[in-house]
């Protein structure tokens, strides 16, 4: 039988880390605290935060829940500045109180405030307030059905065969199409 080699257990690995662990200590244990410290403080911050937005909102909605008047859209409109990630919907929603409340005035105001998000939804609400909207620069938007339907609506003579059979070709299930038709609109 041949004859086996010894192995050499060398321990130079484990004793240079037990070496460096007496040696750094204090500094392993100021960087660990370092992180816990760091990390109750982000999480305390992001709570305080979401805490405050939260609060915002709140108050937001209570306000929104009492629009009985064009004094209380007043002051729900003016909440666009303390929640500026809702500024947008805040101008949309006033907007359509004021119309119901007939300040007609201050609801296109607020609703050319919109955007982002509800750019197009202002857009047509503004249309129907009788304001100067194209309808053709908003027919790939996310209402597109309703602005093919307003694009045929606000044809002149010379383009509304083309689009009423733009609007057949693309919604030919189309309820406003139906009205389109029963209306003979040409």
């Amino acid at each position: 039988m041949a004859k086996k080699d010894r192995i050499n257990i060398d321990n130079t690995g484990v004793d240079k880390l037990e070496s460096f662990m007496q040696n750094n200590i204090k500094m392993i244990v100021i960087l660990i605290s370092a992180l816990v410290v760091l990390f109750i403080a982000v999480y305390l911050g992001y709570t305080a935060y979401d805490v405050s937005k939260n609060k915002k909102i709140s108050s937001l909605s209570a306000v929104e829940m009492v629009m009985f008047d064009n004094a209380s859209v007043d002051a729900f409109a003016a909440l666009s500045s303390t929640v500026p990630s809702l500024k947008d919907y805040i101008a949309v929603r006033s907007a359509g109180m004021y119309y119901i409340f007939g300040n007609s005035e201050k609801a296109v105001s607020e609703l050319k405030k919109a955007g982002g998000r509800f750019s197009e939804l202002s857009a047509g609400m503004l249309y129907d307030l009788g304001q100067s909207i194209v309808p053709a620069n908003y027919l790939q938007g996310e209402m597109r059905e309703l602005w093919y339907y307003r694009n045929v609506l606000s044809s002149d003579d010379n383009n509304t065969d083309k689009t009423i059979n733009d609007f057949k070709m693309l919604y030919p299930e189309s309820q406003l199409l139906t009205l389109v038709e029963n209306w003979n609109v040409k």
